[in-house]
């Protein structure tokens, strides 16, 4: 006979840190998006139609990338954390992924939030499209 062992109990905070991830890895893709769509709007730089589509297409692929990091976070969280108690394995969880998301936001708006050389049109923005509002801490 084989001893077989149940398998232990999920819970409350596993579930939300699971159920979690996909969602904040989507409000994180969002907020990167929508950022740098009023940062580009608000400079006319880079926002004709085909410009839009392309961003478009940026924020599906964020989307993507974004919500598969998170997921593989969640993952690496919880192998490490194996021996912890059940509410420190759901908390390093969501750290870690709360962490990869922010760090790929700041990385997209680094990169891609205002479009440098770019000539905008609506007079707002110096040459370097960054608008007056924009956040200090996100290079440019």
């Amino acid at each position: 006979m084989s001893a077989h062992t149940p398998p232990r109990a999920v819970s409350r905070w596993q579930k939300l840190a699971w159920s979690a991830t996909v969602p904040v890895g989507l409000a994180g893709a969002f907020a990167a998006s929508a950022l740098a769509a009023r940062a580009r709007a608000y400079c006319d730089a880079a926002w004709e139609p085909p410009h839009r589509l392309v961003h478009l297409v940026e924020f599906v692929v964020l989307s993507g990338v974004t919500v598969a990091a998170a997921l593989g976070a969640a993952v690496l969280a919880r192998r490490l954390s194996l021996r912890a108690s059940r509410p420190a394995r759901a908390s390093a969880q969501l750290v870690a992924v709360l962490t990869v998301v922010l760090l790929l936001s700041w990385a997209y708006l680094a990169v891609q939030g205002t479009p440098a050389g770019y000539p905008g049109d609506s007079g707002l923005c110096p040459a370097s499209n960054v608008p007056p509002w924009w956040p200090a801490w996100v290079p440019v």
